[in-house]
């Protein structure tokens, strides 16, 4: 699927500004908006505040917003649209940054429930919403982030509206001055954003977005650009289960029993992920026989965007050109020849990067596996389909990046089954955690056992400086190697086992057993060997040193030590 969210905006050249908009003015103007946020997409990654190359705050956002736009479709009314808004991204929300923006639109629903139109007090109203949802979105929120920019946004626009009968591009303006100055002053709350040199990224898309408003409302349309595309594979979002059609539609009503809908569908095949409301319902579901859920559907409105792809063909020619074996074929290797007889209670989902990785996990059994990581955050809806896709009802999501457990939260609250995330933080602890999965466990026992497992892990990255950057007292060099342990960063030279040596002093390993070393795509094995070596003659009292291909993008070696 392409990301186009450029519909009607070269409709709206000869827009007329106005003290009030229609809902399709507000759907133009987030159009706007976001056609503004990607021409910035870049630079916001760039303020990432560690020099490392995986910044995609930006990316996440846009991905966002230009995911929901390409599900909306525009109304006469700003509560439909805000609604519908609030939905899809909530759906497509990736990353924090994208999941806080998602909850920033709910806001934003909330605000402009029953109304028609929006004007200045409606807009005031949105963004108070708007700011109360971002801040419940974070168990523990910090200032000095996007929470506070939405924050001092608010503030502003209430108090440019406080002052006088203001006009909705008024507080537009306000909002976004607001958020100018609030995402200046970040560093100050923040010491590691002063340290680094960089304001806040979450709070800078946050801004863009106001101003790509604040332009609409001055009837400034920026540039269609079609420079990015997001693509999604049939690999990525299909498991071993997907057999058979896969069968996608949306089907648009008018006070649709949507509730009847969902069940009925859920129960004529596989891997249903049935969302939407009333008048629009977006289904994706496997079964033998697409006509039968068209035919029901298309009792309750009209269907459009009908796509029927034969899993068992396209899935071949997947494994065939990728040089893969067959499922099948895996799960005899991974157990000597012997399909294994016995089924887990609880199923698991876990976000892999690097094909090293995604072989390991498959030999531990875990059920769904998801492409993503660093620079690569699935959305709420990815995961969401990865869940319901399983045959067991207790699932746990292994997220194994600290950048994708709000939306993978976000998608246990929205699935139908009893999920629970367990907050992994690096492959690693998702291999530890997997280590500790029980076949016979249920859900509550498993979660103990896993995180037991995980909370003895500690994780060390090693890369390549894409910045100058002070962190942590440590001046960083473009083109530098640095050291994450745990993702703080403590080493930097221009020689690797320096780096290797501070990160292996401060792991402690006289108190360790094993160390596992992780080759990305841009090392090779020859090189890895060395590093393990080194490390076996350094610490010879650990009872193993073990070297494996991670196949991670970005990261040359990632340890782990327990």
């Amino acid at each position: 699927m392409s990301v186009n969210i450029n519909r009607s905006l070269a409709n709206t050249a000869g827009l007329l500004t106005s003290d009030v908009w229609t809902g399709f003015q507000w759907f133009e103007a987030l159009q706007s908006a976001t056609c503004w946020f990607e021409q910035h997409v870049d630079a916001i990654n760039a303020l990432n505040v560690f020099p490392v190359p995986d910044g995609d705050t930006g990316t996440n956002m846009w991905l966002t917003l230009a995911g929901a736009l390409e599900q909306v479709e525009p109304d006469s009314s700003c509560a439909v649209v805000a609604d519908r808004m609030r939905y899809w991204a909530t759906m497509r929300g990736r990353g924090n940054s994208g999941i806080i923006l998602s909850q920033v639109l709910r806001g934003f629903a909330i605000g402009l429930t029953n109304h028609e139109h929006m004007g200045a007090g409606e807009f005031v109203g949105a963004m108070q919403q708007a700011t109360k949802m971002a801040y419940k979105a974070v168990i523990q929120p910090v200032e000095g982030t996007m929470l506070t920019v939405v924050r001092e946004a608010s503030d502003a626009s209430q108090g440019v509206f406080s002052n006088g009968r203001a006009t909705l591009e008024a507080v537009l303006h306000g909002a976004f001055q607001g958020a100018r100055d609030s995402v200046a002053r970040t560093p100050m709350l923040l010491k590691v954003l002063s340290d680094a040199g960089v304001v806040d990224a979450g709070g800078q898309g946050v801004m863009l977005f106001l101003e790509g408003l604040l332009r609409y409302a001055r009837g400034e349309v920026p540039k269609a650009s079609t420079a990015k595309q997001v693509t999604f594979e049939f690999a990525d979002v299909h498991g071993p289960d997907a057999f058979g059609y896969c069968t996608n539609f949306v089907l648009h009503g008018v006070d649709m029993p949507y509730e009847e809908i969902r069940s009925t569908l859920a129960v004529m095949g596989q891997s249903v992920v049935i969302v939407g409301d009333a008048e629009l319902i977006k289904a994706h579901l496997h079964l033998l026989r697409p006509g039968d859920a068209l035919n029901y559907a298309g009792q309750f409105g009209s269907l459009s965007e009908i796509e029927i792809t034969n899993m068992d063909l396209q899935r071949e020619a997947v494994h065939v050109s990728a040089g893969h074996v067959s499922d099948t074929q895996q799960q005899l290797a991974h157990t000597d020849g012997r399909v294994p007889e016995m089924v887990a209670n609880v199923g698991v989902v876990a976000v892999v990067s690097g094909n090293g990785f995604d072989a390991m996990f498959r030999s531990l059994y875990v059920g769904s596996l998801l492409e993503g990581g660093q620079s690569m955050n699935p959305s709420t809806a990815e995961l969401l389909e990865a869940i319901e896709r399983l045959p067991q009802s207790s699932v746990v999501v292994l997220p194994n990046n600290r950048n994708i457990i709000l939306a993978a939260q976000q998608a246990a609250r929205m699935s139908t089954k009893q999920v629970e995330v367990l907050p992994s933080k690096t492959i690693p602890q998702g291999i530890a955690a997997m280590v500790g999965f029980s076949f016979e466990a249920d859900l509550a026992d498993n979660i103990q056992r896993m995180s037991a497992a995980m909370s003895d892990v500690c994780t060390a990255e090693i890369t390549t400086a894409v910045r100058d950057a002070t962190i942590n007292g440590l001046v960083v060099t473009t083109g530098q190697i640095i050291g994450l342990l745990d993702s703080t960063l403590i080493a930097v030279s221009d020689d690797l086992f320096v780096v290797l040596d501070t990160l292996l002093d401060h792991m402690d390993l006289t108190e360790r057993e094993v160390v596992a070393l992780y080759y990305g795509q841009s090392s090779s094995p020859a090189d890895a060997d060395v590093l393990s070596q080194y490390i076996r003659a350094r610490f010879p009292d650990l009872s193993t040193v073990e070297m494996h291909e991670g196949g991670q993008l970005l990261y040359d070696y990632i340890l782990s030590a327990e």
